[in-house]
């Protein structure tokens, strides 16, 4: 391999300014099950049409939003409707939850590392909560009646919390060796304290799959697994999940086996 190539994912896209017509028409599209027109997307963030051309139209250049003409209804210039792209999905929300989970998980991420007993355990704790509630927010922010918990089967609960994840920039794609994780919101801290980050990150996996209803899998998350992405996998729930993995920024083996307990005596 190029000494020159890094392990891990690259930073995840910045979100437009908070309360802007990018980050509300982005908004508004992730919740959308068909493509918008700009007077649809007018009407839904109440701002002038005018506009909505221009945002979708840096939206568009930055491959954030995909347009297509729609059906005509009579003469004049085509109409077309908007949809996001991956790339869209991708870029953190401007929604409040998602950026104080950003801004406070770098607030304690120092804490634990300096003076929890066991910061790997406490983060991923911590990271559960915010995994129940990040999800519970993601749920509401979506259009048509919610799914029960008791109601959401396996697969389900597994597509929305990928979902989740590319929400909160963590860029999830599938590939020949499953589900890789191509960025990360907190590379930074990620790189600096990868026992604590990276636990908060499998305890928000952990947590979300809790609020979805999934109790039968288990997610095992392995941060700088390769060159340009972290690795997620589910597998069928065979013992307690209550013991924190270790995470660390060293490669993981190719064949992708989960890392051994933190618990675990040095080799």
């Amino acid at each position: 391999m190029n000494n020159t190539e890094r392990l891990g994912p690259a930073p995840a896209p910045d979100p437009p300014p908070a309360g802007g017509p990018r980050a509300l028409i982005l908004d508004a599209l992730r919740g959308a099950s068909t493509p918008q027109s700009v007077r649809d997307l007018a009407a839904t963030i109440d701002v002038h049409a005018n506009t909505v051309r221009t945002a979708l139209a840096e939206l568009t250049e930055a491959a954030q939003v995909s347009r297509e003409p729609l059906p005509s209804t009579g003469r004049g210039r085509p109409t077309y409707g908007y949809s996001i792209t991956q790339t869209g999905r991708n870029t953190a929300p401007a929604r409040p939850a998602f950026r104080e989970y950003r801004g406070l998980t770098g607030a304690f991420a120092a804490h634990l590392a300096r003076g929890a007993e066991d910061p790997g355990a406490a983060a991923r704790d911590i990271g559960r909560s915010w995994g129940r509630s990040l999800a519970a927010d993601a749920a509401a922010e979506t259009s048509g009646p919610p799914t029960g918990p008791q109601e959401d089967p396996a697969g389900s609960a597994r597509s929305r919390v990928v979902r989740l994840l590319g929400e909160l920039g963590f860029s999830p794609t599938r590939d020949a060796g499953g589900l890789a994780l191509r960025t990360c919101p907190l590379l930074d801290l990620a790189e600096e304290m990868p026992d604590v980050i990276c636990q908060v990150h499998q305890g928000l996996l952990d947590g979300a799959m809790d609020h979805y209803g999934d109790s039968t899998s288990r997610s095992d998350l392995r941060p700088f697994a390769e060159v340009g992405a972290c690795r997620l996998s589910f597998h069928p729930e065979e013992a307690p999940s209550g013991a924190a993995r270790s995470c660390s920024g060293k490669p993981q083996n190719s064949d992708g086996e989960a890392r051994p307990d933190s618990n675990s005596s040095p080799s």
